[in-house]
């Protein structure tokens, strides 16, 4: 490999995943102008306990789907004192992964496929940004460790049990950011924090969130399910003013299931943990025909929520309660639908307030007015309903309600 004398600063190499067949060449670990590595789809078993890496200006190393053993891996890291940026993506032969306080390694991801791979920090550590993928927590070596600079944690699909958050403020005093996204176990839990700004809790099929979270300093909160309808329970705690929260379900109607009211009364509580923030809510239905039953869903006080998109959901003028009992728990200020425009027509029509026997809601509804606008266009511009049904299938829409002061 004649360019590796060239001056060479950043080198890809990838041979697909799973091959393993080509060798890495051991003039690359002799690079010394390399100030980034990527490789894919070789083995770096060519490399000897008597050999010497010269890549001593390398600041980023990527290795993906590679075959690299323990003892190659600690040769690679403590050779390259300037690496800040180390990305291990399924890696073969790697079973344990040790980071040492001498390293300068500030943003570390990690993805394996199996519960025996074992990642290990040193206290006190450097980094900055965590992103692991597939792992067992108790495989994550920290007991009594302080994350003292570390800024941004994401987990996906690594099992947490609730005794992970004891003490969580002072295993972590300057985190700002934290991502959990499929973690099983993650159920019943408590989060104490005043460094988080940015929170996302993404559950999996099967998690049963129950979450009590003070975090004064809150800036952004997202909660949403991945094929999972069951509303979690959540009681935020926060001196913050101006917040934004963004919540995205699914709800998969079951046809044993007689009345869905209760479903969207638990949502009207979640929302309200949320009602100090800026809310926007994501709704996706998976079956046209709900069953609902009015008669006490009144008792709810509804909760103001800025923008709401609404997906499969339709609300038939023969059957006017699934209506009503969406906007006696919710007040939206815009709704998004996505449907098709004869459904959007009989949605208006649905809105229209009544002379007589007019909804509780209807009365609080001042002004419904529509708004179109090109998928490539960023401005809303409005039009009249008698318009709605000559618009394009290209056309977003949305309604802007204006509601009487409560």
């Amino acid at each position: 490999m004649v360019i590796m004398n060239m001056g060479v600063r950043s080198l890809n190499l990838s041979f697909g995943m799973n091959s393993f067949v080509f060798p890495l060449p051991l003039v690359v670990f002799q690079s010394e102008s390399l100030v980034e590595l990527h490789l894919q789809g070789l083995s770096l078993n060519t490399l000897k306990s008597t050999d010497n890496v010269m890549l001593n200006n390398l600041q980023t190393l990527r290795l993906h789907d590679v075959y690299i053993t323990d003892e190659i891996f600690e040769k690679i890291i403590s050779s390259c004192p300037l690496i800040d940026n180390l990305d291990l993506y399924l890696c073969r032969g790697l079973k344990s992964i040790k980071l040492h306080k001498h390293h300068n390694i500030k943003d570390f991801a990690c993805f394996v496929n199996d519960d025996q791979t074992i990642i290990e920090f040193e206290d006190p550590h450097p980094l900055e940004s965590v992103r692991i993928q597939n792992c067992l927590y108790r495989y994550i070596r920290h007991k009594n460790m302080h994350f003292t600079h570390l800024k941004s944690l994401d987990l996906y699909g690594v099992h947490l049990p609730a005794e992970t958050f004891d003490n969580f403020s002072s295993f972590f005093p300057c985190l700002s950011e934290l991502i959990l996204t499929s973690c099983d176990g993650l159920k019943e839990f408590r989060l104490f924090s005043s460094s988080i700004k940015r929170l996302i809790i993404k559950s999996g099929p099967r998690n049963r969130i129950k979450a009590f979270i003070d975090t004064p300093n809150i800036l952004y909160f997202e909660f949403s399910s991945d094929g999972n309808d069951f509303l979690p329970s959540i009681k935020f705690t926060t001196t913050s003013n101006e917040w934004k929260s963004h919540i995205s379900l699914w709800y998969m109607l079951r046809s044993s299931e007689k009345d869905d009211t209760s479903w969207l009364l638990k949502l009207n509580r979640l929302l309200k943990s949320l009602s100090q923030s800026y809310i926007t809510l994501s709704l996706n239905h998976m079956y046209k025909k709900l069953h609902i039953n009015d008669s006490y869903a009144g008792v709810y006080k509804p909760v103001v929520v800025e923008r709401v998109k609404l997906c499969g959901w339709i609300f038939p003028s023969s059957d006017p309660a699934t209506l009503n009992c969406f906007f006696r728990i919710i007040r939206p200020r815009i709704i998004h639908m996505g449907t098709y425009v004869n459904e959007l027509a009989e949605f208006i029509c649905n809105l229209i307030p009544k002379e007589k026997g007019s909804y509780f809601w209807q009365q609080d509804l001042e002004e419904v007015s529509i708004e179109i606008r090109d998928m490539e266009a960023k401005n809303w511009n409005c039009v009249q309903r008698t318009s709605l049904p000559q618009l394009p299938s290209k056309q977003k829409i949305r309604f802007r309600l204006t509601w009487r002061e409560q």
